[in-house]
C-alpha cells in the first residue's frame, strides 16, 4: 500500500528537480546563497523529493537536517526549540561535542548551557515571556554556531523542512515564527554563514512566506511539484511493474493515467489495489472495469471521507460550490455566486477551510483544493 513519503520503486518525472537542487548546491558552494520552496498538492511527491535532496546534499559534503512540521510549532517557544535543536544537532556533528554524542548521551542533557562553548557549540534557551525577540535569538544562534561548521570540512548546512505550510505568523497572538526564521536566515547568509533553507508544503506556503516577509520572492526559488505528464506517468507504471511479477496491458495503463490525472500517490494506489483485487499476473482493462467501483469506494472511504468530515455543514457548502464551479483554481466571485453566501462570511469560511488543510489560496481572489481528485469526490456526494 502506498504510504506517506515512501519512495516508489521508480521515481518518474522528477529529474529536473534533482538536477536543479544539485545546481543550487554548486551555486552556493561558489558563494551565491540559495533557498528553495517545493510547493504542491498532497500526494504529489514533495516528501520523496526532500529525502532525495538529503542524500544528494550529503554526497556533496553538506550537513542535511530533516524535520516535519505541524501546527503546534507555530508557537514561538516550540518553534525556537525545534530550530535550535536542529542547529545544535548539526554543530555537534562537526565539533568536539560529537565525542559526547557518540557515547549515547544527548548533548543538551549532559552539558549546562554556559559550558557548551567549550565544545564549539553555542546554546541558550529561548523564553518569549522574557521579552526575547525570536528573530534576534535565531540570528545569534545561527551566526555563533557557524564557527563550528566553518572549522569543519563541510560546505554548509541544508535544512529540509517538510509540511512547512503549517507554520504561519499570527498578529493576533503576537507570534512571528516565520518572519523570525526568514529574517535570521537572511541575516546569517549575508554574514557568510552557509545555511540553505529548503521548504516543502502545500501551495499556501508561498502566501504565508510573502505575508511574513515582503522580500520572500527574492530570497527563494519556487519549484512547483505537479502531476506527472502522461509519458512520465506511463514510465512510472511500466518500470515499477518490471521489478514485479505483474503486468498491465496498454489500455489499462492509459485508463489509470486518465483517471488519476497523473498524481503519484493515486497511481500507486490504483496499481496496488488492482493487483490485490484481481490476483492475476496479467491484468487487462476489462479486469479493471470489473473492480473499478471497489477502487472508487476504497478511495472515498480511505482518503476523502475522513477529510471532508473535518468541515462543518456551512463549510461543505463552500466545498460543493467550488466543485460545481469547475476544474483548477476558482475565483471568489464564482464561489459566491454558486453558494449565495455573503462576502464576509464566505471569506471566514474559506479561512477555516484553509486552516483545516482542505483548501489553499492560490493568489488574490483564487482558491483551489489541496487534494487531487477531491472535486470528483465532492461531485459524487449526494
Amino acid at each position: 500500500m502506498p504510504g506517506n513519503g515512501i519512495e516508489p520503486r521508480y521515481l518518474a518525472g522528477r529529474e529536473e528537480f534533482i538536477e536543479f537542487f544539485e545546481r543550487s548546491l554548486k551555486s552556493y558552494e561558489g558563494g551565491l546563497p540559495r533557498n528553495t520552496i517545493l510547493s504542491g498538492l498532497r500526494g504529489s511527491g514533495k516528501t520523496v523529493l526532500l529525502r532525495r535532496f538529503k542524500v544528494l546534499a550529503e554526497s556533496r559534503n553538506w550537513i542535511a537536517i530533516e524535520r516535519e512540521f505541524n501546527d503546534r510549532f507555530s508557537d514561538e517557544n516550540s518553534f525556537a526549540e525545534a530550530i535550535i535543536k536542529d542547529i545544535i544537532e548539526g554543530a555537534t556533528e562537526v565539533s568536539l561535542a560529537k565525542k559526547a554524542k557518540q557515547v549515547g548521551k544527548k548533548i543538551l542533557d549532559i552539558i549546562k548551557p554556559e559550558e557548551l562553548g567549550a565544545y564549539g557549540v553555542t546554546y541558550k534557551p529561548f523564553y518569549k515571556e522574557k521579552k526575547h525577540l525570536l528573530e534576534d535569538y535565531l540570528k545569534e544562534m545561527l551566526v555563533k554556531n557557524w564557527n563550528a561548521f566553518k572549522k569543519s570540512d563541510k560546505n554548509g548546512v541544508v535544512f529540509l523542512y517538510d509540511e512547512f505550510h503549517t507554520i504561519k505568523d499570527s498578529k493576533q497572538q503576537k507570534s512571528y515564527p516565520l518572519a523570525s526564521l526568514l529574517g535570521a536566515i537572511s541575516y546569517a547568509q549575508r554574514n557568510g554563514c552557509k545555511y540553505y533553507l529548503c521548504l516543502g508544503g502545500l501551495p499556501i506556503i508561498t502566501s504565508n512566506l510573502k505575508d511574513a516577509k515582503t522580500y520572500t520572492e527574492r530570497m527563494f526559488e519556487l519549484r512547483q511539484v505537479k502531476n506527472l505528464e502522461d509519458v512520465e506517468a506511463k514510465k512510472a507504471i511500466i518500470n515499477t511493474l518490471k521489478s514485479s511479477a505483474y503486468q498491465f496491458d496498454d489500455k489499462l495503463i492509459d485508463e489509470i493515467i486518465e483517471e488519476t490525472g497523473g498524481y503519484p500517490y493515486f497511481i500507486q494506489f490504483y496499481g496496488y489495489f488492482i493487483i490485490e483485487e484481481t490476483g492475476k499476473k496479467l491484468v487487462t482493462l476489462k479486469d479493471f472495469l470489473g473492480i473499478r467501483s471497489k477502487i472508487i469506494k476504497e478511495l472515498d472511504a480511505g482518503f476523502f471521507e475522513d477529510r471532508v468530515k473535518l468541515a462543518s455543514s456551512k463549510e461543505r457548502q463552500i466545498l460543493a460550490a467550488m466543485a460545481k464551479a469547475g476544474m483548477g483554481e476558482i475565483e471568489i466571485k464564482q464561489i459566491r455566486k454558486i453558494s449565495k453566501i455573503g462576502h464576509g462570511v464566505l471569506m471566514e469560511l474559506l479561512k477555516r477551510l484553509i486552516e483545516k488543510g482542505l483548501v489553499y489560496r492560490a493568489e488574490r481572489g483564487k482558491y483551489g483544493f489541496t487534494l487531487p481528485l477531491f472535486r470528483e469526490f465532492l461531485l459524487r456526494l449526494k
